[in-house]
C-alpha cells in the first residue's frame, strides 16, 4: 500500500482515538499490513472494535483489507490485515 496514504489514514485514526487507542504500522507489504494497537483502554470491553474501525478507514480510502490474525503481547495487540481478493 502506498506509504503516504497509509500514514495519513493512521494519523487520522490516532487523532480521534488517542490516548484510548493508538495504531502504529509495523509492516507494510504489497498484500498485507501489520498494525500494532495499544492505549489506555487496551483490556477493556470492545477494544477490538478499534481493529475493525481501522479496517473501515482503509476501505473508505479505497483499500480493501480483512483482518487475518490478532495476537496480544505485552499489553499490545498485533493485527495482520490481508488485502481482500474480492472483486469490487
Amino acid at each position: 500500500m502506498e506509504a503516504a496514504k497509509l500514514r495519513g489514514i493512521t494519523r487520522k485514526f490516532n487523532r480521534y482515538r488517542f490516548p484510548e487507542c493508538r495504531a502504529r504500522v509495523i509492516k507494510n507489504e504489497e498484500n498485507s499490513l501489520v498494525v500494532e494497537f495499544d492505549g489506555t483502554a487496551n483490556f477493556f470491553c470492545c477494544f477490538d472494535e478499534h481493529f475493525e474501525d481501522y479496517r473501515i478507514m482503509l476501505k473508505d480510502h479505497g483499500e480493501e483489507f480483512k483482518i487475518e490474525e490478532v495476537k496480544e503481547k505485552g499489553g499490545k495487540f498485533m493485527v495482520r490485515y490481508k488485502k481482500s481478493t474480492a472483486s469490487p
